[in-house]
């Protein structure tokens, strides 16, 4: 399981109980997370524990010249998905009636989503716009067809996960509680001098939504 584990976290993968559970249940044990982030430490990478053991990731314990650029990749994917990212689960929570934000673990049911929006003409113009432009853009017209394609490409991004194959309901993976967290360490990193004109859809105005 220790390869198994450096490979998922190396390879950019967000390890928790939804999207990885045999490799979240390793890394949460003491020692074998110590192990990990020691071998990790040798390639200046170590374990980054998000919300308190919610989930584990990768990252680079100092930037350098040789990783600014996969640095700046990794803030490249993020503002790409960002916003519409922000607008879906705006758009996921009006039409299932939650009262606060959707984080890991909770399910979100193409039935359920698909009911909330149909009849409500601002719902449809929201989708309609979420799927005009970006990362959710196409040549569907169909409600159903459009949420489909959203989260397949969350579950791509590994953002969502499908409970099994063929079905229609996913849950929320912790990868959705890191990106802020991403965003303010990529942001913060002064050394990094990130060269972007969209820095500011990074603002507090969706932190709520993380």
């Amino acid at each position: 399981m220790f390869q198994t584990t450096v490979e998922l976290l190396l390879q950019g993968h967000t390890i928790c109980q939804v999207s990885q559970p045999d490799a979240y249940r390793y890394l949460s044990e003491q020692s074998l997370f110590e192990k990990v982030n020691d071998y990790l430490r040798l390639i200046n990478r170590k374990v980054k524990v998000i919300e308190d053991g919610l989930a584990f990731v990768a990252c680079y314990c100092t930037i350098e010249e040789e990783n600014r650029a996969d640095i700046r990749q990794q803030l490249r994917q993020v503002r790409d998905i960002f916003r519409p990212l922000v607008n879906f689960l705006d758009l996921a929570m009006t039409a299932l009636v939650h009262d606060c934000a959707m984080r890991a673990g909770d399910t979100i049911r193409l039935s359920e989503l698909l009911r909330g929006i149909e009849h409500e003409p601002t719902l449809k113009q929201q989708l309609a716009l979420l799927t005009n432009k970006g990362i959710f853009k196409t040549s569907r017209n169909d409600i159903s067809e459009q949420l489909n394609f959203i989260l397949k490409k969350l579950d791509e991004a590994g953002y969502v996960q499908r409970l099994e194959t063929g079905s229609t309901i996913y849950q929320i993976t912790a990868k959705m509680n890191y990106i802020h967290e991403l965003i303010d360490f990529i942001n913060d990193s002064e050394s990094l001098k990130l060269e972007t004109q969209d820095n500011h859809i990074f603002d507090d105005s969706q932190s709520e939504m993380f």
